[in-house]
């Protein structure tokens, strides 16, 4: 009986020169994807190894026989590794064609210009590693590395351009770029001994499987015990082995569904760049939509148990349906509702929930998302911690699934604010008193009562360094004439972080307003003044705009005096009431 694997250990001459050593990289692999770290580390290693030890182990890879009849064999693990290592030999072949010339009468293991290219191509006809993994990769391999002389053609491509996982073009060039360089600075003796240690002395084991469903499930065993592959490969991995299981006495079927998981495949993963976000984190969200529940297990373990007796061209579809609503309904969502949960931190499990509620096409999906948000915000200001949110996430989660009414959620989400226990509400309005410019939540809140003033709001990026928290009264209000007359008012100091001093500026008109004195504030904030119109696009915050149209009223007097200060204060508990649904009516009566 044949056996069902057969582990080899091979030289790199071996690996790239027998007759059997003819490589093809499933469609259902990822893209080429190593980078200048991988690459320095492979470098690194194997000029320490030359350096240090007689031979070396360069890893495993996996093979398997493909389903159609090919002399080619399908690499289901160790694709990125045969691949640098090819690129590495076009980049001798065509850098050093003369490499050892002058040894070769003398030193019978001397690698020679005609062993690299017969490890590059067999019979100078068939090249020995192809990629399948899209329709033009193998196209642009052949264009890039593969043709004589063209690997060491090839510049530096663009940080930006490297960072496009879907196109591995950029990394071809990559890696002809640094292999270029490497091999120069050794220069071409130095770089034939190199060579010759390579070939000679570097070892890789290679295990040949009988079919791929077994290398699939062998690459899933080995990555338990610690290779470095990430949880959507083995997912995928797992999911296309429960194709070739289901389907194996029909080739041809086989072969349609495989294609047809991985065109959905393909487009989930242009979804994940689309919305700059990984496939592993995409996972883990609808993990826990369908768990429900806080995972007991890693996620590959937990989603291969909730995928069993699934089909696997059903588990893509349904993925691909949850992400495209991500994308469609969440990321390119512009309203101030949507705006308000991109600032909350617990990003994994607002997007979770959120995306039940769409997913299961609950019918109050908009008076659900008031409600949720205010549950997150007031949990946000009291202080709590995920600890504290984490199994009410997930009952949320179990709710929107069971179709509970909003008056249930609404009723339930009300219970856990208010248990004596926990007592959020109180401690959020005891938090929203006085200081809370050094508060996380702080900025966010301010957005979003900026985004109550507006018809048609954009969205403000938490991020955005241009754009600051002002305090009216300056902090260090002491240090100006201008502002002499707060030391006289009790309990000022209280006061200078608090809402009903704070308010929003850009940059430029952050450093204009500085420490100055009101009047010179006013001037500065005012957003129809002489400035730049990029300046203006950012700058025109409503709230802040309030402030100057109460000037030029001649509110107050003109000045930012005690009646000012309890009427911004009461203009913002009004605003986080009607926002938060909470009553602050204690906090407006804390007047200065």
């Amino acid at each position: 009986m044949e056996d069902i694997f057969k582990p080899l250990s091979l030289t790199l001459k071996q690996l790239f020169g027998n007759a059997d050593a003819l490589y093809q990289i499933p469609r259902y692999q990822r893209p080429y994807s190593w980078g200048d770290e991988q690459l320095e580390k492979l470098w690194d290693d194997l000029k320490e190894a030359r350096e240090n030890e007689p031979n070396y182990f360069l890893g495993s890879i996996i093979t398997a026989k493909p389903e159609s009849a090919s002399n080619y064999i399908d690499v289901v693990d160790g694709q990125q590794r045969l691949t640098t290592l090819l690129i590495l030999l076009c980049v001798y072949r065509d850098l050093y064609p003369n490499i050892n010339s002058d040894i070769l009468d003398t030193d019978p293991f001397a690698i020679d210009a005609n062993t690299i290219k017969t490890s590059i191509k067999f019979n100078d006809r068939f090249e020995r590693l192809r990629l399948k993994t899209h329709s033009n990769h193998e196209s642009e391999f052949q264009n890039i590395v593969l043709q004589d002389g063209r690997s060491i053609l090839n510049s530096r491509p663009l940080k930006k351009e490297l960072k496009r996982e879907e196109d591995p073009k950029f990394k071809f060039m990559n890696t002809a770029s640094f292999f270029t360089e490497k091999l120069e600075e050794l220069g071409e003796v130095e770089a034939g001994k190199f060579i010759n240690y390579l070939f000679n002395s570097v070892k890789i084991i290679r295990i040949d499987c009988q079919s791929v469903s077994f290398a699939i499930k062998l690459f899933q065993v080995l990555n338990d015990r610690g290779l470095d592959l990430s949880n959507s490969d083995l997912i995928k991995s797992y999911l296309i082995g429960e194709i070739h299981k289901k389907y194996e006495k029909d080739i041809e079927l086989k072969k349609q569904k495989e294609d047809q998981f991985m065109d959905d495949w393909k487009y989930c993963e242009t979804i994940a760049i689309d919305t700059e976000e990984s496939m592993n984190e995409l996972f883990v969200i609808y993990e826990y939509y369908l768990l429900g529940d806080n995972p007991k297990r890693a996620l590959y373990d937990e989603l291969v148990t909730l995928f069993e007796n699934r089909d696997s061209n059903a588990v893509i579809a349904d993925f691909k349906k949850f992400v495209t609503r991500y994308k469609e309904d969440i990321y390119n969502r512009e309203d101030p509702i949507m705006f308000s949960f991109w600032y909350i931190k617990w990003r994994m499990y607002w997007r979770s929930i959120v995306l039940t509620a769409l997913h299961t096409g609950y019918k109050d999906y908009e008076a659900f998302l008031i409600v949720f948000r205010r549950y997150y915000y007031i949990n946000w200001i009291a202080g709590n911690t995920l600890t504290k949110i984490k199994q009410t996430s997930f009952n949320i989660i179990k709710w929107l699934k069971e179709n509970q009414t909003i008056s249930f959620i609404r009723r339930e989400l009300e219970n856990s604010l208010s248990e004596a226990t926990n007592n959020t509400i109180h401690r959020a309005t005891e938090n929203l008193n006085y200081d809370i410019y050094y508060e996380a939540w702080c900025k966010p809140l301010l957005f979003l009562i900026e985004y109550n003033q507006q018809e048609s709001p954009k969205f403000l990026p938490m991020w955005d360094k241009n754009i600051h928290i002002e305090h009216i009264i300056p902090q260090a209000y002491t240090k100006n004439k201008d502002w002499r007359h707060c030391e006289e008012i009790e309990g000022i100091d209280d006061w200078i972080n608090s809402g009903g001093n704070l308010t929003l500026l850009s940059g430029s008109k952050n450093i204009a307003a500085s420490n100055n004195g009101f009047v010179k504030k006013m001037a500065a904030y005012d957003a129809r003044g002489h400035h730049k119109a990029s300046d203006d696009k950012i700058t025109s915050f409503t709230i802040t705009q309030n402030i100057v149209n109460d000037y030029k009223s001649q509110n107050f007097n003109k000045e930012w005096n005690i009646a000012a200060i309890n009427s911004r204060w009461e203009w913002f508990c009004d605003e986080v009431e009607k926002i938060l649904e909470i009553d602050l009516s204690e906090n407006k009566s804390n007047l200065v």
